[in-house]
């Protein structure tokens, strides 16, 4: 006998939940510190994977991709892009920049449907 998996409702990309997940995360992670080299690497991990916990939590529909950079907040300029070929209709991204008086960071996450 074959069993067939219920069929899970299929919901469309939110970027502006997936953006509330983000900012909550890194406000939490990073609050209001100051930039700290030694902690860098912490706050970077911390963010990715609860970001990635989060939004697995909320829709297992889709595969997620979640970036972080953390930089000192020194006046130096940054610039990143990206650019995706994938299905308008249901993927999606979204990203958040915290910024405090010494830390810059700038968080990006992708969903796309399964």
């Amino acid at each position: 006998m074959e069993y067939k998996k219920a069929p899970q409702e299929k919901s469309k990309f939110n970027s502006e939940e997936v953006t509330a997940i983000i900012k909550e995360i890194a406000e939490s992670t990073i609050q209001d510190s100051e930039y700290s080299h030694s902690k860098v690497p912490q706050w970077n991990k911390t963010i990715i994977e609860s970001c990635l916990k989060r939004l697995k939590e909320k829709n297992k529909n889709y595969k997620y991709v979640v970036t972080c950079v953390i930089m000192q907040n020194n006046g130096a300029g940054f610039y990143a892009g990206s650019s995706v070929y994938w299905d308008n209709m249901n993927d999606g991204s979204a990203s958040y920049r915290h910024e405090t008086r010494s830390v810059y960071a700038v968080i990006n996450a992708f969903g796309l449907s399964i």
